[in-house]
């Protein structure tokens, strides 16, 4: 028996936790760069801008099921990893986390954009505020003389449609790289992806340490090493990342109850991007009723109007200084719909070409569709309400279940990259069932990817059929057939 410990001694300690980790992020570093870096390097590809992944490799059966099979491996990979933290609490250190994920993340910054052309957007519509002194959100880079970097873009003819704060932050990065390289310029804006990626995980983890310490590293683990999270900061550079890290910066402070400064932060989180600005009545109101009850009397009716007064002016004071300080500000304003009648790859955009098959106009059918999901994402958002009306406390859990409702109902212009929303926020629930309902979506909607960049060319027939309804088809139910069961079963259960 004493012979048996001894031998059984070395094969355990192979196998610990922490080897396992070493071995989950070395393979996983292995397949980033042998998949998607050494066939599609950033310094080759970039001056071809805008141009695809599926195009660069020519839309071969080959290329496409090997970027499925990586991703499979890494999500596998990926789920092992977390499981591991959340048995073994201690089984590595965050700056072991961190610091592997920043060596997948910077890896994966050679490797060409091709999931995505919004990088290249940012950098024209740096280039126009910066050295134009124009106004991206009033006039398209493409409508500019002897600019260094509009023909690159797929969208030079069309404003942007971000907001005034990532417009700045725009400027900023290709003011200080200049106008002699674009590749430069792609590595600039995946930088800031990458800090902005770094800084969300490091927040998950000081606002689980304080509410969750025993799972402070299974969180920041699970966004931290998120494949998809990893491919959209790193390789397509998306400013969604820096919009999530002001809007979990905002829930920090919540966490802290510090209202001006929690408001402060989620304004600054919508100034870059739109969606968030959901999350800022909710958590407005959390900690409203947290620190002074429900209103029932004048004088405590005054002392609501008193603690929400300051953090409204907030709001008021930074949109306005954020909008005033573009030129041409109150045009800009007009633009914040400036795709809100496109589909693509959503549940609406079935509905919407169900209609036009069943012979409604175009118009028509876009107009009843944005009407139902404004109707239902209205509801949807005075339930929320209600709720943290009732417990505050759970507020995160309400914004993280209105979020994906959102993506997987009430999305109707859907991309891949939105899915880090609820990735970001689901890391705040480790054992709950939030990481399976990000988690699981972040894998199936990959296989959007090689349905819109592949499978679509393979069989046009099939995928033009209906105005583009079969290819929308095909990409929804890869996507969201198994993230609507899961999440649905969730909720009609009351779980979470």
């Amino acid at each position: 028996m004493r012979t048996e410990t001894l031998r059984l001694r070395p094969f355990s300690a192979i196998l610990s936790p922490q080897r396992i980790l070493w071995a989950i992020v070395l393979a996983s570093w292995a397949l980033y760069f042998f998949t998607l870096v050494r066939p599609y390097p950033l310094f080759r590809f970039a001056p071809l801008s805008p141009i695809s992944l599926p195009e660069i490799a020519r839309r071969q059966p080959g290329p496409a099921f090997a970027f499925l099979g990586t991703f499979l491996t890494l999500f596998a990979l990926y789920a092992w990893a977390f499981w591991i933290c959340l048995r073994n609490p201690r089984a590595v250190s965050l700056p072991f986390i961190l610091l592997s994920s920043l060596a997948m993340a910077i890896t994966l910054a050679f490797a060409h954009p091709g999931g995505a052309g919004d990088v290249v957007d940012y950098v024209t519509h740096g280039e126009e505020l910066f050295y134009y002194r124009e106004n991206p959100l009033v006039v398209p880079p493409g409508y500019l003389p002897d600019t260094a970097f509009a023909r690159y873009s797929a969208y030079r003819m069309a404003p942007s449609n971000y907001g005034p704060i990532w417009t700045w932050i725009s400027a900023l990065v290709v003011g200080a790289l200049g106008r002699e390289s674009l590749t430069a310029n792609l590595l600039g804006f995946k930088a800031v992806a990458i800090l902005a990626h770094q800084v969300q995980a490091l927040l998950v983890f000081l606002i689980l340490r304080r509410r969750h310490p025993e799972l402070a590293l299974a969180g920041t683990v699970f966004l931290a090493w998120n494949p998809l999270a990893l491919y959209e900061f790193a390789v397509n550079g998306h400013n969604d990342a820096t919009m999530m890290a002001f809007a979990l910066l905002g829930i920090y402070f919540w966490e802290h109850r510090s209202l001006l400064a929690m408001t402060a932060a989620l304004v600054l989180s919508f100034l870059i991007k739109i969606p968030t600005i959901l999350l800022l009545p909710l958590f407005l109101l959390a900690l409203l009723r947290e620190e002074s009850g429900a209103p029932q009397t004048l004088p405590s009716i005054r002392g609501w109007a008193t603690r929400a007064l300051p953090a409204l002016a907030i709001v008021g004071l930074l949109v306005a200084l954020a909008y005033l300080s573009l030129p041409r500000p109150l045009e800009a304003l007009t633009n914040l719909s400036t795709r809100s009648g496109l589909f693509t790859h959503s549940l609406p955009a079935v509905l919407y070409l169900t209609l036009q098959l069943g012979g409604l106009g175009s118009e028509h059918a876009g107009m009843l569709v944005h009407g139902l999901i404004l109707a239902t994402l209205a509801a949807g958002l005075i339930r929320k309400l209600r709720r943290t009306w009732e417990n505050p406390a759970s507020v995160l859990r309400h914004a993280f279940d209105l979020v994906l409702f959102l993506l997987l109902f009430a999305t109707p212009w859907f991309q891949p990259w939105y899915v880090t929303w609820a990735v970001a926020l689901a890391a705040l629930f480790p054992r709950r069932q939030a990481p399976l309902q990000a988690g699981l979506l972040s894998l199936t909607v990959v296989f959007s990817y090689v349905i819109y960049g592949f499978v679509w060319f393979w069989r046009a027939d099939l995928g033009n059929w209906g105005n583009t309804l079969g290819i929308t088809l095909m990409a929804v139910a890869a996507t969201y057939i198994l993230p609507w069961a899961y999440t649905l079963r969730v909720w009609t259960r009351g779980e979470g």
